[in-house]
């Protein structure tokens, strides 16, 4: 299997991000665990660009990812250990609710990761 282009991460990247404008659109308020989980993933998938970008690697794991952005990207290692740590409640912790609130700031989160991390696919 060949590693993916950085502009298979910038589309997967929109299509999460367009998926999540989707269900906020369309779905109850009580899916937020899974309006959480298309933010979080936009923003994985955005980290993943400039990190193959700046050094050619991608991460193996969650935790070699989280350990690159606080070394190699801090501009945005709040917001995005934050929304990981948002989708990982959202996802495992047996009944767990999360509020708006908690998806307001999930959202929040992924629009300064956006803000600071631009899609740039010229050298």
């Amino acid at each position: 299997m060949t590693a993916p282009t950085l502009e298979w991460y910038r589309e997967q990247s929109e299509h999460n991000r367009a998926f999540y404008e989707l269900v906020q659109a369309t779905w109850p308020d009580k899916y937020h665990d899974w309006k959480i989980n298309p933010l979080f993933y936009s923003g994985l998938h955005r980290i993943n660009y400039w990190l193959v970008k700046e050094t050619g690697r991608e991460p193996r794991n969650h935790a070699e990812r989280n350990r690159r952005v606080e070394c190699e990207l801090p501009q945005v290692f709040i917001d995005y250990r934050d929304l990981y740590l948002l989708s990982m409640q959202a996802r495992y912790r047996e009944g767990y609710i999360l509020g708006d609130d908690r998806r307001q700031s999930a959202y929040e989160r992924l629009c300064n990761i956006e803000e600071r991390l631009p899609f740039r696919i010229a050298p």
